[in-house]
């Protein structure tokens, strides 16, 4: 029997305690590959979507809050690779995302309370690849077949099949009015 196949059937317990536990809000097949401490958690108001043959490492974390998370069909998440939604994040099919990497569709407003935050949706397209630790920010698209180096801070759009260095093209550093 291959990995993937044993991998499967030892996420199939936490896979059905999911659906149980967030019924409708949560859609996926019942054959997916969970490495160890994978980690899902939505609010009452989230929706989440993951498609056929996702596999990952140890230490996968998504968390929905009022958001809808769509994760297409074959795609691999390395180890600790964190995903938060508030608003709208979609990653396309046959996606690699490799190790430390991280995705919000938010961030902090420094200037006002706790808990005040800013959403533009994120919109990974099919075939790319995230090299590890990059960090994909609010508002972001990427076209189909790119690829984002790893360290990469992404915050804007992204080209088809181009690849992507550092700070994004066009992004400066913002020096905050402390």
């Amino acid at each position: 029997m291959n990995e993937l196949v044993i991998r499967a059937i030892f996420s199939l317990p936490k896979i059905l305690l999911w659906k149980f536990k967030y019924g409708g809000r949560l859609t996926m097949p019942l054959v997916q590959s969970f490495g160890k401490h994978a980690e899902l958690h939505l609010d009452k108001k989230a929706r989440v979507s993951i498609g056929k043959e996702t596999v990952s490492r140890f230490g996968l974390f998504l968390r929905a809050e009022g958001g809808e998370l769509f994760i297409g069909d074959k795609c691999f998440f390395n180890t600790h690779v964190s995903v938060t939604c508030l608003e709208r994040i979609r990653i396309g099919d046959r996606c690699q995302i490799a190790n430390n990497v991280i995705i919000v569709d938010q961030d902090h407003d420094y200037r006002a309370s706790w808990g005040t935050y800013h959403t533009a949706p994120v919109e990974i397209g099919n075939d790319v690849w995230i090299g590890a630790n990059a960090v994909i920010l609010k508002g972001s698209t990427i076209g189909d077949g790119a690829v984002i180096a790893a360290g990469a801070v992404v915050r804007g759009h992204v080209k088809p099949h181009s690849l992507y260095l550092g700070i994004a093209k066009g992004q400066r550093p913002i020096k905050p009015d402390l």
